[in-house]
């Protein structure tokens, strides 16, 4: 692709590969960024007694070779706009049947918070609409030279000059339980996506005097209240003495299918509206890299 420079640039979204996005334009060109729920997306970060953690249990690790030679180039990016990593001292298991060798746990507050600094032009709306006519992108009425979008939004028309393009699209609800606990053993569990009957994603950290779990509900489990999660779950259940807070974060996917997708990158291939992949972090990383050189 060739350089961008100059441009009056749209970003719809802002999980941390469009974040990246943002930062890798910016430079050369003017953006402004579309961003109708909070900063991060799947990815976001919430603050319980002034301690950050992730919400949705994301993390950011390669599932190929391929992929693993992408995960110091991340770390350094991430460690140049904010972000820090550790390296984790409990368990860590994910159901992939690559063996991992760089395995770090992320804090991306850092990113979100320069991404607050640098960005002037966030907008804090919905986009429903997009329609593009002589090699200029229209977003509410303000035209662009060029528009990038996640491989996950929910917008309602996309317009190649009077051509409506199919953006069908359906939607699920993950929930995700945070418990603060005061002194406790737990289990040496740094991340696991089989944690327990419960849980699937979940994962420990420690933050001072307090230990904080955060973990994504199995679909059986999704109709019981915060405290009754904790009760049924067969590693937590024990716990309930030294619990602080608890928090029930629900997080709205939107989810296209990929023959959808697929046709839609074909019949913007030729516009000014660009799907960037965001759905796996490393992979989607490699990939801004290609459309980026």
């Amino acid at each position: 692709m060739n350089e961008i420079k100059n441009k009056k640039l749209a970003i719809i979204g802002t999980s941390p590969i469009m974040i990246l996005l943002y930062f890798r334009l910016i430079k050369k060109n003017s953006i402004d960024v579309f961003e109708s729920s909070n900063i991060g997306g799947a990815w976001r970060i919430d603050e319980i007694n002034g301690k950050n953690y992730t919400t949705h249990n994301n993390v950011i690790v390669a599932l190929n070779e391929k992929e693993e030679k992408f995960i110091d180039k991340i770390n350094n990016e991430l460690e140049n706009l904010g972000c820090t990593k550790i390296k984790p001292t409990g368990k860590y298991e994910t159901l992939s049947n690559y063996i991992h060798k760089n395995i770090y746990i992320h804090d991306l507050s850092g990113l979100y918070l320069s991404f607050k600094k640098k960005c002037n032009s966030l907008i804090q709306k919905k986009v429903s609409s997009i329609k593009t006519s002589y090699n200029k992108v229209s977003i509410n009425g303000t035209e662009y030279d060029q528009v990038y979008l996640p491989s996950c939004f929910d917008i309602n028309q996309i317009m190649i000059e009077k051509t409506s393009l199919c953006t069908s699209s359906s939607k699920s609800i993950s929930h995700h339980l945070t418990v603060v606990y005061d002194k406790i053993n737990v289990p040496d569990i740094s991340y696991t996506e089989n944690f327990d009957n419960v849980f699937d994603r979940a994962y420990f950290k420690q933050e001072g005097k307090n230990t904080f779990f955060t973990g994504r509900v199995r679909r059986k489990y999704k109709k019981l209240p915060s405290n009754k999660l904790v009760d049924a779950s067969t590693l937590l259940k024990n716990t309930t003495n030294n619990i602080i807070k608890l928090k029930l974060n629900k997080y709205y996917h939107t989810i296209i299918e990929e023959d959808i997708l697929e046709d839609l990158k074909s019949k913007l291939n030729k516009t000014n509206i660009f799907i960037i992949e965001t759905r796996q972090f490393v992979k989607s990383y490699k990939l801004l890299n290609s459309f980026l050189s």
